[in-house]
């Protein structure tokens, strides 16, 4: 495939400004409209009111212990809202109750919208492999079946769409192997019509799809290509131009980002490093990485802090799941 023609100006980087401070299957036919049928791009978020890191359930928390892995959560209250704020600007923006208990319910990795089904409007509800998170789709999944959407939850381990990546008409990407059982693409695939290309994940630190792999647009996809092996890359070449980005930078969260319009916002500390601090060099390579790509694409990159969010070993993409795509 032939990459899109830049824009003739490049994009300005722009930085947001830090705040401080069960089985479920709805058979109701949609009638009327659904947020996947408005003209804006619309999205779930859930406020964080009981985020905390009680139960490690991945590698980041383990390596984080006493007061380095304790969230404060007026910060990360400020984070969070500083993000929604943005958000909501660019886009429709729909909130899942909160409930208490569920400490990893504001990474919305509890369903998947199946924007190529036309016949009704589907979502596939989460079955959590992590501990901890189970019980974040049956709230999710109530909220959605009021808005109109058939719900069905997934009979195989799957985390939602931090694993099932849209990229336009019926295909898909599908990460597999750590948190999400590759028996659920094949389900969707044999239910729902689907092409899914299914992507083994194979670095702990990486364990969502949404780790390694971020769809810029319908026709581009970046890939963490060192860590996928090369039948798989083929196949994604098959169907999207593939722009490369680096381990290194994947583990600094280049991929966990966000397209909002024509805005691309990702997650970055740089600004309040000090040239010397041991993190400095990282992050400002995986901005580097991510500022070519989107210049030579006509992207704007918008950067906001997040900083928080790490301790449960999460990024700016687990915090939203599409219910609708607008390029």
């Amino acid at each position: 495939m032939k990459l899109r023609e830049a824009k003739k100006e490049p994009p300005m980087v722009k930085v947001a400004e830090e705040q401080q401070a069960g089985e479920y299957t709805s058979t109701k036919p949609v009638s009327g409209d659904t947020p996947s049928r408005s003209a804006f791009q619309v999205f779930a978020l859930c406020q964080p009111m009981y985020i905390d890191t009680k139960i490690e359930n991945n590698v980041w928390m383990k390596g984080l212990k006493g007061a380095a892995g304790e969230i404060n959560k007026e910060r990360f209250m400020g984070e969070w809202y500083n993000f929604y704020r943005l958000l909501a600007a660019e886009s429709l923006v729909y909130l899942i109750p909160p409930k208490k208990g569920l400490q990893d319910q504001t990474y919305v990795n509890s369903f998947c919208f199946l924007p190529h089904f036309k016949e009704r409007d589907t979502i596939i509800l989460s079955n959590f492999t992590a501990p901890g998170r189970p019980g974040e789709e049956i709230v999710a999944g109530d909220l959605l079946k009021d808005l109109g959407y058939q719900v069905v939850k997934s009979p195989y381990k799957f985390e939602g769409e931090a694993e099932l990546k849209y990229l336009r008409d019926n295909i898909y990407f599908g990460g597999y192997g750590i948190r999400s059982d590759i028996k659920t693409y094949k389900w969707i695939e044999k239910q729902y019509g689907a092409k899914i290309i299914p992507v083994k994940e194979a670095s702990p630190k990486l364990y969502h799809l949404d780790c390694s792999l971020f769809v810029l647009d319908p026709e581009n996809v970046m890939v963490c290509t060192s860590i996928i092996d090369k039948i798989t890359i083929k196949a994604i070449e098959k169907v999207a131009d593939v722009h490369s980005v680096s381990e290194a930078a994947c583990n600094e969260c280049v991929c966990n980002s966000v397209r909002a319009g024509e805005l691309v916002i990702m997650a970055s500390s740089l600004r309040y490093l000090a040239k010397d601090a041991p993190e400095y060099p990282k992050e400002r390579k995986k901005n580097d990485e991510a500022e070519k790509i989107c210049r030579d694409m006509g992207l704007e990159i918008m950067y906001i802090e997040m900083k928080e969010a790490g301790k449960s070993g999460a990024a700016l993409s687990c915090f939203v799941t599409h219910l609708n795509y607008r390029y």
